[in-house]
């Protein structure tokens, strides 16, 4: 190799390393400090990305629906169930108003159905009555002052809301001890036999609302004017369940071996 070959790499040499201090000058000299630089890209990440994110996040994102509000399936339908109701009946008749108050239990289902409850009777004190049904016979036992009497027939004021020559219009929806269900407005006629005990020859008709659940009646606010005796008489009752479950077969067999006992 000769002399010129040897004085050219030489030269290139001298240029590659003369360009790599310029380039080593040049980062000593004008980058920041470690500490600092790092500050700066710390600032730079939180905010750029962040700005970029925001801006894509408001971009993209979709409106989501609300919630959806859970349904709770009742543990009861129209042909097995027990309700617990409060209960206020008035009647207004010939210038005097009685009142009574109290609670009653209803169960329907396959074995058979019962009730049992509690009234304050104006005057009289404070009256009981059990009632369960066998085959095609109902049996009803009413106390007060602890006289017991056994009949086979319903309780009274249980005809009432049964009625006659029914008419039922759905007039929306209703809520009950945390259940939805519908909302029926009924009208009929009083069935006499119904209120017998209390008043005779009763004839009249009435207005009910009445809210259903799975075809159980949780509540109804009765109004009904009637005449009896050439006079004006006005009904009132409202019924409001405070608990709603199963049927009770058990209860059933308790109430109807009771009620049979005492016959």
């Amino acid at each position: 190799m000769n002399k010129l070959v040897w004085m050219g790499i030489a030269a290139i040499a001298a240029v590659l390393l003369l360009t790599w201090w310029f380039y080593s000058t040049a980062i000593v000299d004008y980058a920041a400090p470690p500490d600092r630089f790092k500050q700066i890209g710390n600032t730079t990440a939180s905010r750029t990305p962040q700005h970029i994110d925001n801006t894509t996040i408001s971009r993209t994102q979709t409106p989501q629906p609300p919630p959806a509000i859970a349904v709770v399936k009742p543990p009861f339908n129209a042909s097995a169930y027990e309700v617990n109701y409060t209960l206020v009946f008035t009647v207004s008749y010939s210038g005097i108003t009685a009142t009574m108050e109290g609670w009653m239990v209803i169960g329907t289902g396959p074995s058979g159905n019962y009730s049992f409850g509690m009234l304050t009777v104006p005057l009289q004190g404070t009256a009981t009555f059990k009632s369960a049904t066998e085959g095609n016979t109902t049996y009803t036992m009413t106390c007060l002052h602890w006289d017991c009497t056994v009949n086979e027939e319903k309780w009274p004021l249980a005809s009432l809301i049964e009625g006659v020559n029914i008419t039922r219009t759905a007039k929306g929806q209703c809520r009950r001890l945390n259940y939805t269900g519908t909302l029926y407005e009924e009208r009929g006629m009083l069935d006499p036999k119904a209120f017998s005990r209390f008043i005779e020859g009763l004839v009249g008709n009435y207005t009910a609302y009445v809210c259903e659940v799975n075809g159980v009646m949780l509540s109804a606010d009765l109004t009904a004017t009637a005449t009896a005796r050439d006079e004006m008489v006005r009904l009132t009752m409202k019924m409001e369940a405070v608990k709603a479950g199963p049927y009770s077969v058990d209860v059933y067999r308790l109430i109807l071996k009771e009620i049979k006992a005492n016959k």
